[in-house]
């Protein structure tokens, strides 16, 4: 029996079979995206009633002319609106005839997506869902965001940033970024590289690339007592180190 096979409608690498249109990493995507949007639509519907702020209370001062405050954020539930229109469209594509609000739609997208995954138009839908989560996240991410270099996309070679516990990113070329899997691969590769630096160099080095303070004193310590013993020294006070293994130090130090 002949078996029809065509490139992953999203990421172009994998071939699929029918009635597949997306192959078994961007179907994991999808799920992931579709967690992640119903989070972020969840927050964002509260930060259309003002029942979740992002600034302090106290600090937005009062309205001018004595006017209260609208009773909603007409700005999210105009975004609201539109991500619950990209959903019902994405679930319309799938073959679905009939459809329902984003709060019960998302939990039915998530049991039913394997269909979601074999649609015409999965690529495209996906690509547009990724992209409305990432419009919401600034409107209801509370948390700092310290992002950091953490590897390049595979796909175009640009450097990719992310904070501590962000799992999903999306690269300027559309390409989306495993988080964990690509601070993996440049782990991998650190391995093998070594950087020559003084102590206080290092220590340097750790704070603008990595954000750990780790002290000059500290890391001479450290060499003096052999718990660095993939580095090695140089002349006139310089070390080579290994990339992986002050990390690693570095890491150790900071849960300290």
């Amino acid at each position: 029996m002949f078996i029809t096979t065509e490139p992953c409608q999203y990421c172009s690498k994998q071939q699929v079979e029918a009635p597949w249109t997306l192959c078994q990493d961007c179907r994991r995507t999808y799920a992931k995206t579709l967690h992640q949007l119903h989070r972020n639509m969840q927050l964002l519907q509260r930060v259309a009633h003002h029942e979740y702020k992002l600034t302090d209370p106290g600090n937005g001062g009062k309205p001018k002319g004595g006017e209260a405050p609208s009773p909603v954020n007409m700005h999210a539930i105009d975004l609201l609106d539109e991500a619950e229109s990209l959903l019902q469209d994405a679930w319309y594509d799938a073959g679905f005839v009939w459809s329902d609000k984003w709060q019960r739609l998302i939990p039915r997208m998530q049991t039913h997506l394997a269909w979601l995954c074999r649609a015409r138009n999965a690529g495209r839908f996906l690509r547009q869902l990724i992209r409305m989560s990432r419009r919401i996240e600034p409107y209801v991410d509370r948390r700092p965001r310290t992002r950091r270099i953490i590897g390049v996309c595979p796909e175009c070679g640009r450097e990719i940033q992310a904070a501590k516990n962000e799992t999903l990113r999306l690269c300027k070329c559309g390409n989306p970024i495993n988080v964990a899997e690509l601070r993996e691969q440049s782990r991998d590769k650190a391995e093998a590289i070594h950087l020559t630096k003084t102590p206080a160099g290092m220590s340097q080095w750790l704070r603008e690339n990595y954000g750990y303070e780790v002290s000059r004193k500290t890391i001479t310590d450290a060499l003096r007592r052999g718990k660095l013993p993939s580095s090695k020294p140089i002349e006139d006070g310089y070390w080579e180190f290994n990339i992986r293994e002050i990390v690693a130090f570095a890491v150790s130090k900071t849960r300290h």
